[in-house]
């Protein structure tokens, strides 16, 4: 296991003083990429290997979010490894207690082709997989419904990318996340990445409100077809 301490700043609360959504994908995708570099499995590594690493999905379930100035401890390890694809828990810990508890699905592409590629020695032999969190059932598939509310389109710009030169997967959370309906706590969400989006791409937000049921978004290319979706519950 990998973990790191940090104390909840202003810069990552919402409105309630607690730690926003896309911020908490921030901190749990920072808590991996510090486990990689210092396996010495990082970007440099990466890109000499001519390999990048995907997100096709998380599933985060959330006790509470910690607060303004609280002191938390952010916590990672990987559970399993099968070719191409690798996954990895994630979670926040308050003391002695685990408020926050996620399980991701990655997949390893060929920074040339785009196409998936089996995972290297250092990978398998650096990588120490553990046991899963205790969570509720893993659907990694989100059922989009019909009609739901198109909202303004969203033009890809620099801000939006990462190393990778694509959109990060925080980013597109970040702009899902901001159709919740105002007043409304999240006790966890899902997200599917079905399609990678670069500089110049516009996507189209596509709201569902499920009342009581929380809300999912898809964000879409102009042809309709999901580059993300996501579920807050």
């Amino acid at each position: 296991m990998y973990e790191y301490d940090i104390r909840i700043g202003y810069s990552r609360v919402d409105e309630q003083e607690k730690l926003s959504i896309p911020a908490l994908i921030d901190i749990l995708q920072d808590c991996s990429t510090f486990q990689s570099e210092d396996l010495g499995l990082g970007l440099s590594y990466c890109r000499d290997n001519n390999v990048f690493w995907v997100l096709n999905s998380w599933q985060v379930e959330i006790d509470r979010l910690p607060g303004l100035c609280e002191k938390v401890t952010v916590f990672t390890f990987p559970v399993d490894f099968n070719g191409f694809v690798g996954k990895r828990c994630f979670g926040i810990r308050s003391g002695d207690e685990v408020i926050v508890r996620a399980y991701s699905i990655w997949s390893l592409l060929d920074t040339e082709t785009f196409k998936p590629t089996p995972m290297t020695r250092d990978m398998l032999d650096r990588y120490k997989t553990e046991e899963p969190l205790p969570m509720g059932k893993i659907v990694r598939k989100i059922r989009v419904p019909e009609g739901g509310e198109q909202e303004t389109p969203v033009t890809i710009e620099p801000i939006h990318l990462d190393a990778n030169h694509h959109v990060n997967n925080g980013k597109f959370v970040q702009i899902a996340a901001s159709y919740i309906p105002g007043g409304r706590n999240c006790s966890g969400f899902r997200a599917q990445y079905l399609a990678q989006a670069f500089l110049g791409d516009t996507i189209y937000p596509r709201v569902f409100d499920l009342g009581d049921e929380g809300c999912i978004v898809s964000l879409e290319n102009g042809d309709g077809a999901p580059y993300a979706v996501m579920e807050f519950k």
